[in-house]
């Protein structure tokens, strides 16, 4: 062996070239990566400022978890931040492969040094404090500044989330400094061109990566169009045209080619764009990985279609049998223009029990009520703020009542921001073999519902849950002009069907969850 070979380094083959991330993936790290994946790492090599837009299960948080190892191994006196919209998700997602990578190097024989440590999640060395990976609180954008050394790697995920502004963006570009310095901005596809997300990628100065779902080297195995083996944790052909159907119950699925033939990229900025409208927006967010066109489905807790369905159903009911109903829904008047409204419901019907204008007097609101209650094992669930709450601690002394709060957690806090949200779309799934009166009141208010609540993605700590269009919104004359209380007791009485926490755990006042 000669002196020279003696002397070099195990990492030494990763210092330079446009592939030296790439390799550091496959021969220290033992990662199988798909293109698009050695897309962003050899973008990295060449670009200052690089912005990061795509779909879901494409592989953009273990690329990036790929990114922070390497460059901090091969980079000398380097150090890496990053932030995110969600700072849990960051931790489980990012922090989480880094571990899992660091591990499984050293277990193919790659003693690479360094301590990972939480709270902050980060990466730190015994023999030099100066060089580290740290993951750095969102809260503070300021806390992203003055980060220096002879190399720094500064990533801000989940770039299209309100969490990250513009601010952000400024502090962070602070702590890079010269060509050697790294700046990588990663997001879903915002929800309109004002996001600051959008005006980065729009920049000049940035250049901008895509990462479709049909990228995916998955998908792309399962059709056909390469060969190879799965590569674990991204998404699979099977799971795509699962949710296309799920959003699209009577189109056929295009195809991967076909759908890859969609995507345009804007000449002058990057960006990534549609022509083709008509489909559900979450295929084009979540999929494609593009913002939705004009013309695209919004998503909504129910559709049109849905409650045309259901008006079609009732030449099949009794409309002057009374059944046994299986939830009881009251949505509570609190003055102006609002009703009281108590809707009976059965898995195949639903009945609007009262519905009268603002009766302003807490004795006729109980009484409304209590004339409709068949007996104490019907779980009645009332919308339990202002007026609501006083009568449903009364109603509970003889009635299996559900207290309601339209803003506190839902039961599935990963798919819905609130428990008003929860409701409305378990409309939805009620609506797939339910019963409405044609032309009734309920039956027009569904339908005005369902064109003007729409579900926007909002942030939680650990996920991004659904929230549905405000009581406030709906209100303006731009939107339904006002209250949707038949809507909202339905809605109530849906929950209760859909949820067995409303059966096993009402009454007494005891529980609002």
């Amino acid at each position: 062996m000669s002196a020279e070979e003696a002397s070099s380094h195990p990492l030494d083959p990763y210092i330079s070239g446009e592939d030296r991330y790439v390799r550091f993936a496959d021969d220290i790290l033992g990662v199988d990566l798909a293109e698009v994946q050695k897309k962003l790492l050899r973008a990295v090599t060449q670009d200052r400022y690089v912005a990061v837009i795509g779909a879901n299960g494409a592989g953009k948080s273990y690329t990036v978890a790929i990114l922070n190892l390497a460059w901090i191994y091969t980079n000398p006196n380097a150090i890496g931040i990053m932030t995110s919209g969600s700072y849990q998700i960051l931790e489980e997602t990012v922090f989480k492969s880094m571990r899992s990578l660091l591990e499984r190097a050293r277990n193919r024989g790659f003693p690479l040094p360094g301590k990972m440590k939480h709270s902050p999640p980060r990466l730190e060395f015994e023999d030099n404090a100066e060089r580290y990976w740290k993951a750095i609180s969102g809260r503070y954008p300021e806390n992203l500044e003055g980060r220096h050394a002879e190399r720094v790697l500064c990533i801000l995920d989940e770039c299209d989330k309100p969490d990250l502004s513009a601010q952000h963006f400024d502090s962070a570009l602070s702590s890079v400094t010269d060509s050697r310095d790294r700046c990588i901005a990663i997001g879903n596809p915002p929800y309109d061109e004002s996001n600051s997300f959008y005006e980065i990628m729009e920049s000049d100065r940035w250049e901008v990566i895509h990462f479709s779902s049909f990228e995916s080297h998955n998908v792309q195995l399962e059709a056909g169009m390469i060969e190879g083996k799965p590569i674990p944790g991204l998404v699979d052909l099977d799971q795509v045209v699962a949710d296309f159907d799920a959003w699209h119950p009577n189109k056929g699925f295009p195809g991967v080619e076909e759908s890859l033939e969609m995507i345009k990229t804007d000449p002058d900025t990057g960006i990534p764009y549609v022509e083709e409208s008509g489909y559900d927006e979450r295929f084009y967010r979540r999929r494609l990985g593009v913002l939705p066109p004009d013309g695209a489905q919004s998503v909504r807790p129910f559709y049109p279609e849905g409650v045309a369905r259901a008006e079609d159903r009732w030449d099949g009911i009794n409309p002057h049998y009374t059944p046994d109903y299986d939830a009881i829904g009251v949505d509570i008047a609190r003055g102006g223009g609002d009703r009281t409204v108590v809707v009976g419901i059965t898995p195949s019907r639903v009945d609007v029990l009262e519905n009268v204008e603002s009766p302003g007097d807490h004795s006729v609101n109980k009484r409304l009520i209590e004339q409709n209650i068949q007996d104490n094992r019907t779980p009645v669930i009332v919308d339990a703020v202002g007026e609501g709450s006083g009568i449903a601690d009364e109603l509970n002394r003889s009635y299996n009542v559900t207290r309601f709060k339209s803003s506190e957690n839902a039961i599935e806090p990963h798919k819905y921001h609130n428990k008003r949200t929860e409701a409305l779309c378990a409309i939805d799934k009620w609506l797939e073999s339910g019963a409405i009166e044609p032309q009734s009141d309920l039956a027009s208010e569904l339908r005005s519902a369902s064109r003007h609540i729409e579900l926007t993605e909002k942030s939680t700590r650990s996920s991004q849950a659904w929230n549905a269009t405000s009581k406030k919104e709906l209100k303006k004359t731009s939107s339904m002009g006002r209250s949707p209380d038949l809507v909202d007791a339905m809605a109530l009485a849906c929950w209760a069907l859909r949820t067995e926490r409303a059966h096993e755990e009402a009454g007494y006042g005891l529980y609002s969850y």
